[in-house]
């Protein structure tokens, strides 16, 4: 087998470093760095599993970049580590601002609370809104402007942003 066919797919190991180090100039050098190690070391010794091989190659590197910055390894890569899906906390508050939302939205009129639906979370315009109430497109807007003034007077004394 050739040299090159052994040899990882750059994207891998560009997005692999590119997810630690955040600046892509940063992991386009490391890339080559990796790559050219890699080169120089299977020339002389047989690789398993180059891909494993040269993702090992690529965090020493990391890590020697960051030791040259002076950045402590654990701070650079702590946002790698966090899971992306949001806190118990974040959720919690986003459940309470859909509930007052939903408790604000109720106490609003009918007809304006129609409007806005149809408008903001149907996504019909103005003159559809209009032709399906029998109102002016002009009594459409105003209920729209209404609706939200509204919205943000009663979450505002529920305390919510």
């Amino acid at each position: 087998m050739e040299l090159a066919e052994q040899l990882p797919k750059r994207e891998a190991l560009y997005g692999f470093i590119l997810r630690r180090v955040r600046d892509p100039f940063v992991a386009d050098d490391l890339v080559q760095e990796t790559l050219t190690r890699m080169i120089a070391y299977m020339q002389s010794n047989k690789v398993a599993d180059s891909l494993a091989f040269s993702l090992r190659i690529a965090a020493n590197l990391i890590s020697d970049h960051y030791r040259r910055r002076g950045i402590d390894q654990a701070e650079a890569l702590e946002p790698e580590i966090a899971c992306h899906r949001p806190s118990a906390e974040q959720s919690a508050m986003a459940r309470q601002r859909a509930d007052a939302f939903a408790r604000a939205l109720g106490r609003m009129p009918p007809l304006r609370r129609e409007v806005f639906i149809r408008r903001r979370l149907k996504g019909q315009s103005h003159r559809e809104i209009a032709q399906a109430l029998d109102l002016s497109v002009a009594a459409v807007e105003k209920h729209v402007v209404r609706a939200l003034e509204w919205l943000h007077s009663e979450l505002g004394r529920e305390g919510v942003r």
